[in-house]
């Protein structure tokens, strides 16, 4: 018995019995926004890209299993979601965490500023606001070897100030701020309280913070309130591995509410 003859217009291709799947769209915008994701840790800004991976991986997941068989992408929207996962989660967390790290470490140099001021000693105060770096340390056992008591040190800070033009021209800036003169001129007739750090960032490599302070005080029989502002910046020390805080700006009156808008 002979076999029929197979003409080649009857023979299949393989190439013609397999088809490509296709690639879903969504799938690939979720896995490049997903990759993305862990700029979350850099800046509270990139916090929507988790965000955007979880709407775009469904949006995807439901591409791929219009198809049969199912679009290429799922392998890429599993990976942009454990990246979100990532990013979503531990971003905020360490945002979170070094906020308050650095708020806490700078709280103390802003308390001894205020109290300078209000026991009446700018040019103790004043040197808070220098780079530490080049700053005259407060305590005068930490410089001159017992060599100078408490009051000697005190004019030795005094003179620091009035040494030079330019030192003697910034300290008197200084003083002039509406919210130094005040604690100056009321001393311990005002009551000062932490308020809140609406501010904490980094701005050009240094990290920077912000702490409002409400200041109560009497005045023509009356209590007023005023809250002045306190700008500071973390400065990396020279000579030994660590870092120490400056007073960069002292801001006041200021609208607690608005603030820093």
């Amino acid at each position: 018995m002979s076999l029929p003859e197979l003409k080649p217009e009857g023979i299949l291709r393989v190439e013609e019995m397999i088809s490509s799947p296709p690639v879903s769209t969504w799938a690939i915008i979720c896995t490049v926004v997903g990759l993305l994701s862990p700029l979350a840790f850099f800046h509270p800004v990139f916090w929507i890209l988790p965000v955007a991976t979880v709407v775009l991986a469904f949006l995807g997941l439901r591409q791929i299993y219009q198809y049969e068989p199912p679009a290429v992408g799922k392998k890429g929207v599993q990976l942009a979601l454990l990246l979100a996962a990532f990013g979503g989660f531990g971003g905020p967390s360490y945002t979170f965490t070094l906020q308050g790290i650095l708020v806490r470490e700078s709280l103390p140099l802003a308390e001894d500023f205020l109290a300078l001021l209000q026991q009446g000693q700018p040019h103790k105060a004043y040197q808070l606001t220098r780079d530490p770096n080049i700053r005259l340390p407060l305590d005068p056992g930490a410089w001159s070897g017992g060599i100078l008591d408490e009051k000697g040190a005190d004019r030795f800070l005094w003179d620091a100030v009035a040494k030079d033009s330019t030192t003697r021209e910034e300290f008197e800036g200084f003083v002039n701020r509406f919210g130094v003169r005040i604690l100056l001129e009321l001393k311990d007739q005002a009551r000062v309280r932490y308020y809140s750090t609406p501010v904490v960032q980094r701005r050009f490599g240094t990290y920077q913070v912000h702490h409002l302070y409400a200041v109560t005080y009497e005045k023509d029989g009356r209590k007023r309130t005023i809250f002045l502002a306190l700008q500071m910046e973390r400065r990396h020390l020279r000579n030994v591995r660590g870092a120490d805080w400056v007073i960069t700006e002292v801001f006041a009156p200021v609208n607690a509410d608005r603030y820093p808008g």
